[in-house]
């Protein structure tokens, strides 16, 4: 071999480097898009003069595999990062209303749930190699985390609309929520946070609803809704979480109506405290550098990087509700 094609050759390999060496660095995530979910909600709830206690449990089957999501693909090498798995969520909520007046109403309620998606559940697994640092979804499917709501609800009847059962309501929510996750505490300098966490958010949904009477009775609702949620302390995006749905109830009885709902549903996560926490490995002072997609030279300190991943989903929505009222007669 020439002399020539000896410079030539190390000059090729310095200029292939970043891709070969760190064609897996993007600690960018991203998430299941244009997928159905399905769900399914059981409602029970109770009347005594002006108090409207609620029991409610939702579960929520997501078909789309999550864990080892890389944007621009790429495969993990650490056994916990290469794990597929199924998003289950599900909630039990207990609470009560109270009528202030025809008008408006408040709310307080205590959430249970398990398996729900927060921003820091996407960690490291660390460096395996000069060529690959695995980054995945935390399974949540087990995980319990809490939620304490405060509600106030306004409901105007819309006379002027033809069919004079037209009620428009607006509902306003403040969320605390509360969970811990000892998995954060695991991630050496690849991100380590604390293991207990604590998010609110503000949620407001406008909805109009059609009450179709049979003679003085309910027969069938129909309902049109948009829900969104905002981070009010964590996170670098508002807008966190949106749903928009068009549904209905058919009321077997006065007591009992089962209903099925079709949601246009969003998620939006910014960046985990485990990319915010990267620190130099022990003993280094040297800031611990990513990529920004796939092939790209890692040219960007890792705990300055911004990302939102974003997911969507049709979800369709089975109900089975009984209400009972217990108020005396006068």
């Amino acid at each position: 071999m020439s002399r020539g094609r000896l410079v030539f050759l190390p000059a090729l390999l310095v200029w292939l480097a970043p891709t070969t060496i760190f064609s897996w660095a993007s600690p960018v995530p991203q998430a299941a898009r244009e997928t159905t979910f399905y769900s399914g909600t059981l409602r029970a709830q109770a009347r005594y003069d002006n108090w409207l206690p609620l029991l409610e449990t939702n579960y929520r089957f997501e078909n789309a595999a999550q864990g080892p999501s890389r944007v621009g693909g790429g495969n993990n090498t650490t056994p916990g990062a290469q794990k597929n798995y199924q998003q289950q969520p599900w909630h039990a909520t207990l609470g009560t209303y109270f009528n202030l007046n025809p008008h408006l109403m408040i709310g307080g309620f205590y959430r249970y749930a398990q398996g729900e998606r927060h921003r820091n559940d996407w960690v490291s697994a660390g460096w395996v190699n000069a060529a690959a640092w695995d980054w995945f979804w935390l399974n949540t499917n087990s995980r319990p985390e809490h939620a304490a709501i405060g509600d106030i609800t306004w409901r105007q009847k819309l006379e002027f609309l033809p069919g004079e059962n037209w009620v428009f309501e607006l509902k306003n929510r403040i969320h605390y929520t509360w969970y811990s996750d000892s998995r954060y505490e695991e991630r050496d300098n690849w991100g380590r946070h604390s293991a207990n966490v604590a998010e609110t958010k503000y949620v407001l949904r406008p909805g109009l609803q059609y009450f179709w009477l049979n003679g003085d009775k309910p027969f069938m609702t129909f309902f049109l809704q948009y829900e969104a949620h905002f981070a009010l302390n964590f996170g670098t995006r508002s807008l966190v979480e949106s749903w928009g749905y068009f549904g209905f109830f058919y009321h077997v009885s006065e007591e009992v109506a089962i209903g099925l709902n079709i949601a246009r549903a969003q998620w939006w996560w910014s960046e985990s405290d485990s990319l915010r926490n990267v620190r130099p490995a022990a003993g280094s002072t040297t800031p611990e550098m990513c990529s920004n997609d796939i092939g790209q030279a890692a040219d960007t300190v890792c705990n300055t990087m911004k990302y939102v991943a974003t997911q969507r989903a049709l979800v369709v929505g089975l109900t089975a509700m009984i209400r009972l009222d217990f108020t005396p007669i006068e």
